[in-house]
């Protein structure tokens, strides 16, 4: 190991790692080399995209590029799709069939989606991961639903599912289609993770969007005409998969220390349990102490400023911070019709207003790492 020159890789382009690029690109640390490991040439910020469902913005105006950013920070940066990382040899695995050393390195590549695995998901349901193809094939398919009677199922109760309802919905109108859209909840029921009286307003605005929650029922299968309960059938002309995060495999593949779920474990420094100088962050990590943190992008957002200061003290050989996650946080969930929903300590308040505060939010985000 060349002791004057320590390699940091980068795999992912997530909400942490593009901030940690930023922050390299003014003052990167001195005598280290930064590789960044990336499967397609533009980061998509998953917060826009339930508004690129809902047309009011393009597919670009939701993607940073991460040439640019790669370059301003002085990383190298590889297109290919990391498929093993070799903690013993410390390496990261390509499916090119490259092997890149790192002395330092952090994993950012969010989650899949759960329940690909049932029958005919993969064929015949638009999953929410990766969200770059939700976002470009969302607008393919609703484009040649333009002015067509349209039945849309949703599947999944969490805020995604909640989100893709209400602006397929309103796309749906603005294409003048007569539509019916269901939210297939399961057993789970609407926004678990949420305080009552969210959901109930929640519902409330489903109800009169003609939004159809189905709050009980369990899917087995999704077929080419829809979807299969254990009790029955919902035809459907539009899928949408959005059941909440699963591990991708990379992780199983990398013999990674994980949790009962299958997401890598860290320690409150955001370091793989068990491997010094490995950090991961994002959806794709459970932390000891707090697996209630839910897989949401503002955490990832948060633990930012965490990761580049300890993967700049892994470097140093300095002591390492925790990331000390809050419990609640401002939630704003896209209603469409340029309206959204913002709950906080319990409160609920929605309205145009919020839809624009989230608009300048979310546009701000972007506008903060596009070179």
């Amino acid at each position: 190991m060349n002791a004057t020159r320590r390699r940091v890789v980068l795999v992912g382009a997530g909400h942490a790692h593009i901030e940690v690029l930023r922050r390299w690109s003014l003052a990167a640390p001195p005598g280290a080399t930064l590789t960044l490991v990336v499967d397609r040439d533009c980061a998509t910020y998953s917060g826009m995209v339930p508004g690129v469902v809902a047309g009011d913005y393009r597919v670009d105006q939701a993607e940073i590029p991460v040439a640019p950013l790669a370059s301003r920070a002085g990383a190298d940066l590889v297109i290919d799709v990391a498929a093993r990382i070799d903690a013993r040899s410390r390496t990261v695995e390509t499916a090119g069939g490259r092997a890149i050393a790192y002395d330092v390195a952090s994993i950012d590549i969010g989650s899949s989606v759960a329940g690909l695995d049932l029958p005919g998901v993969r064929e015949h349901a638009l999953a929410t991961r990766p969200v770059a193809h939700l976002a470009g094939e969302i607008d393919r398919c609703l484009a040649a639903r333009s002015g067509v009677a349209t039945r849309v199922a949703v599947v999944g109760g969490g805020a995604a599912g909640v989100e893709l309802s209400f602006t397929l919905e309103a796309r749906l109108a603005h294409l003048g289609s007569r539509r019916e859209v269901f939210l297939i909840c399961e057993r789970e029921g609407l926004l678990p993770t949420y305080p009552a009286r969210v959901r109930a307003v929640a519902a409330r605005l489903a109800s009169r969007r003609g939004i159809r929650i189905e709050a009980t029922r369990r899917v087995t299968a999704v077929n080419e005409h829809g979807l299969v309960f254990e009790d029955g059938t919902l035809p459907a002309e539009l899928v949408v998969w959005a059941t909440g995060a699963a591990p991708p495999a990379l992780l199983a593949d990398s013999e990674l220390v994980r949790d009962a779920r299958g997401f890598v474990r860290v320690a409150p420094t955001l370091e793989v349990v068990g491997q010094r100088g490995l950090f991961a962050v994002g959806d794709c990590a459970s932390i000891d102490g707090a697996e209630w943190v839910p897989k949401a992008g503002v955490h990832a957002v948060r633990e930012a400023p965490v990761l580049d200061a300890n993967l700049r003290a892994a470097l140093a050989g300095h002591p390492l911070q925790h990331y000390r996650p809050q419990r609640d946080f401002l939630s704003l969930i896209n209603l469409g019709h340029r309206r959204a929903l913002a709950a906080k300590w319990g409160f609920v308040v929605t309205g145009r207003l919020l839809w624009l505060l989230k608009d300048r939010i979310d546009r701000g985000f972007v506008a903060k790492y596009r070179v």
